[in-house]
């Protein structure tokens, strides 16, 4: 799962929208990044792209990016999950929530939401990780139309 984790969350749409969108989804206003408990702590590559603003958040963290990650920074899952962000209904089943400020269209994105759902359902299957889901708060999302 790891290895597919890794290479999870580069979308081939952005290279294309970047110039245009100015990496909106990597800057903060009202908003801020989640990281699940422990990411942070585990990650191994470099975090000074971070400014972590709440240190426990539910067992995770609250951050920003105070520059935008390079080839070599770390990339929360939040990140690598952008525009799509889980939220788990009653049934125990993934509800895709999709960020307002992603301006890449429904079909640029079927690729991306394949492995978001694949990496997602299996991330739910820890008690800690679908605990910390349920208790978190989002800004800038919606439920995605499918």
């Amino acid at each position: 799962m790891k290895a597919s984790i890794e290479k999870f969350g580069l979308i081939e749409a952005c290279k294309k929208h970047a110039p245009q969108c100015h990496h909106m989804c990597c800057s903060f206003a009202d908003n801020y990044i989640v990281l699940y408990p422990h990411e942070y702590e585990t990650a191994k590559s470099n975090k000074s792209h971070l400014q972590i603003i709440d240190e426990d958040y539910f067992g995770g963290k609250k951050a920003i990016c105070v520059r935008p990650c390079s080839k070599n920074d770390f990339k929360p899952l939040d990140c690598r999950s952008y525009p799509f962000f889980p939220r788990v209904n009653e049934q125990g089943e993934i509800e895709v929530l999709r960020g307002r400020k992603c301006p890449l269209k429904t079909e640029e994105l079927v690729n991306h939401r394949r492995e978001f759902l694949k990496v997602w359902r299996a991330l739910i299957k820890d008690s800690m990780l679908l605990q910390w889901i349920k208790n978190i708060e989002l800004v800038g999302y919606e439920v995605e139309d499918t």
